[in-house]
Protein backbone atom coordinates (compact mmCIF):
# COMPACT_ATOMS: atom_id res chain seq x y z
CA UNK A 1 0.00 0.00 0.00
CA UNK A 2 2.61 2.02 0.86
CA UNK A 3 4.70 1.59 -2.96
CA UNK A 4 0.93 2.20 -4.51
CA UNK A 5 1.07 5.51 -2.03
CA UNK A 6 -2.28 5.05 -0.08
CA UNK A 7 -2.92 6.93 2.94
CA UNK A 8 -2.62 4.73 6.30
CA UNK A 9 -6.23 6.20 7.24
CA UNK A 10 -7.71 5.00 3.68
CA UNK A 11 -10.50 2.90 4.81
CA UNK A 12 -9.84 -0.30 1.95
CA UNK A 13 -6.37 -0.28 3.57
CA UNK A 14 -7.38 -0.44 6.87
CA UNK A 15 -9.48 -3.35 5.48
CA UNK A 16 -6.88 -5.41 3.63
CA UNK A 17 -4.99 -5.56 6.44
CA UNK A 18 -7.39 -7.20 8.46
CA UNK A 19 -7.81 -9.76 5.35
CA UNK A 20 -4.31 -9.89 5.27
CA UNK A 21 -4.04 -10.57 9.55
CA UNK A 22 -6.91 -13.33 8.87
CA UNK A 23 -4.71 -15.34 6.08
CA UNK A 24 -1.52 -14.94 8.07
CA UNK A 25 -2.99 -16.61 10.91
CA UNK A 26 -4.77 -19.27 8.14
CA UNK A 27 -8.22 -18.11 7.78
CA UNK A 28 -8.94 -18.11 4.84
CA UNK A 29 -5.40 -18.62 3.59
CA UNK A 30 -6.28 -21.76 1.16
CA UNK A 31 -3.55 -23.41 3.38
CA UNK A 32 -4.58 -27.17 2.13
CA UNK A 33 -4.39 -26.27 -1.46
CA UNK A 34 -1.36 -26.59 -3.36
CA UNK A 35 -1.93 -24.02 -5.74
CA UNK A 36 -4.75 -21.60 -4.63
CA UNK A 37 -2.90 -20.73 -1.03
CA UNK A 38 -1.28 -17.49 0.57
CA UNK A 39 1.59 -17.71 -1.26
CA UNK A 40 -0.82 -17.37 -4.52
CA UNK A 41 -2.78 -14.54 -2.79
CA UNK A 42 0.38 -12.75 -2.30
CA UNK A 43 2.17 -13.45 -5.99
CA UNK A 44 -1.04 -11.73 -7.48
CA UNK A 45 -0.59 -8.70 -4.69
CA UNK A 46 2.50 -8.22 -5.98
CA UNK A 47 1.55 -8.84 -9.86
CA UNK A 48 -1.16 -6.18 -9.68
CA UNK A 49 1.55 -3.72 -7.42
CA UNK A 50 3.86 -3.94 -10.71
CA UNK A 51 1.11 -3.46 -13.26
CA UNK A 52 -0.48 -0.84 -11.65
CA UNK A 53 2.06 1.18 -11.16
CA UNK A 54 2.68 1.95 -15.30
CA UNK A 55 -1.59 2.03 -15.48
CA UNK A 56 -3.37 5.44 -14.91
CA UNK A 57 -5.30 4.76 -12.07
CA UNK A 58 -6.18 7.15 -9.20
CA UNK A 59 -5.40 6.39 -5.58
CA UNK A 60 -9.01 5.15 -5.18
CA UNK A 61 -8.29 2.75 -8.37
CA UNK A 62 -5.19 1.50 -6.83
CA UNK A 63 -6.26 0.69 -3.59
CA UNK A 64 -9.53 -0.86 -5.14
CA UNK A 65 -7.37 -2.94 -7.22
CA UNK A 66 -4.84 -4.39 -4.22
CA UNK A 67 -7.81 -5.14 -2.22
CA UNK A 68 -9.45 -7.25 -4.65
CA UNK A 69 -5.91 -8.71 -5.70
CA UNK A 70 -5.87 -10.00 -2.04
CA UNK A 71 -9.11 -11.43 -2.08
CA UNK A 72 -9.77 -12.81 -5.00
CA UNK A 73 -9.34 -16.26 -3.70
CA UNK A 74 -9.94 -15.93 -0.35
CA UNK A 75 -11.83 -18.83 1.28
CA UNK A 76 -11.23 -21.20 -1.84
CA UNK A 77 -11.76 -24.20 -1.07
CA UNK A 78 -9.40 -26.24 -3.51
CA UNK A 79 -11.90 -27.41 -5.20
CA UNK A 80 -13.67 -26.73 -8.91
CA UNK A 81 -16.26 -24.78 -9.59
CA UNK A 82 -18.84 -27.75 -10.88
CA UNK A 83 -21.32 -26.61 -12.47
CA UNK A 84 -21.63 -23.39 -10.80
CA UNK A 85 -19.83 -20.91 -12.92
CA UNK A 86 -18.16 -17.84 -10.57
CA UNK A 87 -19.05 -20.34 -7.66
CA UNK A 88 -15.33 -19.90 -5.91
CA UNK A 89 -15.24 -16.30 -7.08
CA UNK A 90 -19.07 -15.80 -5.15
CA UNK A 91 -17.36 -17.21 -2.23
CA UNK A 92 -14.47 -14.92 -1.89
CA UNK A 93 -16.99 -11.79 -2.56
CA UNK A 94 -18.72 -12.82 0.33
CA UNK A 95 -15.80 -13.64 2.86
CA UNK A 96 -14.45 -10.30 1.88
CA UNK A 97 -17.47 -8.30 2.17
CA UNK A 98 -17.68 -7.96 5.81
CA UNK A 99 -14.10 -6.62 6.09
CA UNK A 100 -15.22 -3.46 3.83
CA UNK A 101 -18.52 -2.78 6.18
CA UNK A 102 -16.54 -3.22 9.37
CA UNK A 103 -14.34 -0.64 8.27
CA UNK A 104 -16.40 1.83 6.45
CA UNK A 105 -16.01 1.17 2.47
CA UNK A 106 -18.54 2.67 0.71
CA UNK A 107 -21.35 0.56 -1.06
CA UNK A 108 -20.24 1.37 -4.36
CA UNK A 109 -16.16 0.57 -3.62
CA UNK A 110 -17.54 -2.89 -2.46
CA UNK A 111 -19.63 -3.23 -5.75
CA UNK A 112 -16.48 -2.44 -8.16
CA UNK A 113 -14.08 -4.52 -5.71
CA UNK A 114 -16.63 -7.73 -5.99
CA UNK A 115 -17.10 -7.02 -9.90
CA UNK A 116 -13.28 -7.18 -10.51
CA UNK A 117 -13.15 -10.12 -8.43
CA UNK A 118 -15.75 -11.85 -10.64
CA UNK A 119 -13.69 -10.63 -13.24
CA UNK A 120 -11.02 -13.34 -12.43
CA UNK A 121 -13.32 -16.43 -13.45
CA UNK A 122 -11.38 -17.90 -16.78
CA UNK A 123 -14.28 -19.65 -18.65
CA UNK A 124 -16.89 -16.08 -18.52
CA UNK A 125 -15.61 -13.35 -16.69
CA UNK A 126 -11.64 -13.29 -17.93
CA UNK A 127 -13.34 -12.84 -21.69
CA UNK A 128 -16.16 -10.53 -21.10
CA UNK A 129 -13.44 -7.99 -19.17
CA UNK A 130 -10.73 -8.58 -22.24
CA UNK A 131 -14.02 -7.71 -24.38
CA UNK A 132 -14.88 -4.44 -22.22
CA UNK A 133 -11.63 -3.44 -22.38
CA UNK A 134 -11.30 -3.43 -26.35
CA UNK A 135 -13.98 -1.53 -26.61
CA UNK A 136 -13.26 1.23 -24.49
CA UNK A 137 -9.70 1.23 -25.03
CA UNK A 138 -9.02 -0.44 -28.69
CA UNK A 139 -11.73 0.36 -30.52
CA UNK A 140 -13.63 -3.03 -29.97
CA UNK A 141 -17.55 -3.29 -30.47
CA UNK A 142 -19.33 -2.73 -27.62
CA UNK A 143 -19.34 -6.06 -25.67
CA UNK A 144 -22.57 -8.34 -25.13
CA UNK A 145 -23.74 -8.49 -21.25
CA UNK A 146 -26.77 -10.31 -21.72
CA UNK A 147 -26.86 -13.11 -19.10
CA UNK A 148 -23.69 -11.65 -17.64
CA UNK A 149 -25.24 -10.36 -14.11
CA UNK A 150 -24.31 -7.81 -11.78
CA UNK A 151 -21.87 -6.59 -10.95
CA UNK A 152 -19.91 -8.42 -13.79
CA UNK A 153 -22.25 -6.11 -16.20
CA UNK A 154 -20.15 -3.06 -14.85
CA UNK A 155 -17.72 -3.50 -17.14
CA UNK A 156 -19.47 -2.86 -20.24
CA UNK A 157 -20.36 0.76 -18.82
CA UNK A 158 -17.44 1.54 -16.57
CA UNK A 159 -14.03 2.04 -19.15
CA UNK A 160 -12.18 2.71 -15.45
CA UNK A 161 -13.64 -1.01 -13.74
CA UNK A 162 -12.79 -2.61 -17.32
CA UNK A 163 -9.39 -1.39 -17.02
CA UNK A 164 -8.70 -2.75 -13.27
CA UNK A 165 -11.11 -5.90 -14.05
CA UNK A 166 -8.21 -6.49 -16.76
CA UNK A 167 -5.37 -5.71 -14.88
CA UNK A 168 -6.52 -7.90 -11.89
CA UNK A 169 -7.10 -10.83 -14.17
CA UNK A 170 -3.53 -10.23 -15.71
CA UNK A 171 -2.06 -9.98 -11.98
CA UNK A 172 -3.78 -13.41 -11.14
CA UNK A 173 -2.08 -15.64 -14.49
CA UNK A 174 0.74 -13.53 -14.48
CA UNK A 175 3.32 -15.84 -12.19
CA UNK A 176 2.15 -18.85 -13.91
CA UNK A 177 2.78 -17.55 -17.49
CA UNK A 178 4.71 -14.58 -17.31
CA UNK A 179 7.75 -15.07 -15.33
CA UNK A 180 9.85 -18.07 -16.38
CA UNK A 181 9.09 -21.71 -17.69
CA UNK A 182 10.33 -23.50 -14.68
CA UNK A 183 8.09 -21.31 -12.55
CA UNK A 184 5.08 -22.18 -14.96
CA UNK A 185 6.14 -26.05 -14.56
CA UNK A 186 5.93 -25.83 -11.03
CA UNK A 187 2.72 -23.74 -11.17
CA UNK A 188 1.43 -26.61 -13.32
CA UNK A 189 2.07 -29.43 -11.28
CA UNK A 190 0.63 -27.75 -8.25
CA UNK A 191 -2.77 -27.07 -9.78
CA UNK A 192 -3.01 -30.72 -11.68
CA UNK A 193 -2.44 -31.56 -7.71
CA UNK A 194 -5.04 -29.44 -6.33
CA UNK A 195 -7.66 -30.72 -8.97
CA UNK A 196 -6.46 -34.55 -8.68
CA UNK A 197 -5.62 -34.44 -12.72
CA UNK A 198 -3.02 -34.53 -15.15
CA UNK A 199 -2.22 -30.87 -17.15
CA UNK A 200 -1.07 -31.63 -20.13
CA UNK A 201 1.02 -29.37 -22.51
CA UNK A 202 -1.75 -29.36 -24.76
CA UNK A 203 -3.97 -28.14 -21.98
CA UNK A 204 -1.43 -25.16 -20.80
CA UNK A 205 -1.23 -24.43 -24.85
CA UNK A 206 -4.93 -24.28 -24.83
CA UNK A 207 -5.68 -22.01 -22.08
CA UNK A 208 -2.52 -19.77 -23.30
CA UNK A 209 -3.95 -19.26 -27.34
CA UNK A 210 -7.60 -20.09 -26.00
CA UNK A 211 -8.22 -18.26 -22.98
CA UNK A 212 -5.62 -16.03 -21.76
CA UNK A 213 -3.49 -15.39 -25.10
CA UNK A 214 -1.16 -12.11 -24.22
CA UNK A 215 -1.27 -9.50 -22.10
CA UNK A 216 -3.78 -6.39 -23.07
CA UNK A 217 -2.40 -3.79 -20.12
CA UNK A 218 1.43 -3.91 -19.84
CA UNK A 219 2.91 -6.22 -22.81
CA UNK A 220 6.32 -6.07 -20.58
CA UNK A 221 5.62 -9.76 -20.01
CA UNK A 222 4.67 -10.82 -23.59
CA UNK A 223 7.88 -12.33 -24.33
CA UNK A 224 7.84 -15.07 -21.47
CA UNK A 225 4.13 -15.65 -22.69
CA UNK A 226 5.99 -16.56 -26.23
CA UNK A 227 8.58 -18.53 -25.11
CA UNK A 228 5.90 -20.42 -23.19
CA UNK A 229 4.06 -21.63 -25.68
CA UNK A 230 6.95 -22.32 -28.32
CA UNK A 231 8.27 -24.42 -25.35
CA UNK A 232 4.60 -26.45 -25.08
CA UNK A 233 4.31 -26.90 -28.76
CA UNK A 234 8.25 -28.40 -28.84
CA UNK A 235 7.65 -30.52 -25.80
CA UNK A 236 4.29 -31.79 -26.92
CA UNK A 237 5.53 -32.69 -30.36
CA UNK A 238 8.40 -34.81 -28.42
CA UNK A 239 5.64 -36.30 -26.70
CA UNK A 240 3.27 -37.25 -29.46
CA UNK A 241 6.52 -37.84 -31.71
Amino acid sequence: MQAAEIADAHPLLQAGERIARDIDAGIGAGDGNPYHNRQHFCEVLLAALYLLLAAPLTQAGRVQLLVAALAHDFHHDGKGFGDATFRLERVAVEAMLPYLAASGVPQDECTRISAMILATEISTGMPFARRCYRHFFEGGAQPDAAGIGEPLAMLARDANLARQAVLLTEADVLPSVGLTLDYSELSRENLSSEWGKPLSDADNLNFLERVFGDFMVNRFFSPNVSALKEALRIQAGKRVG
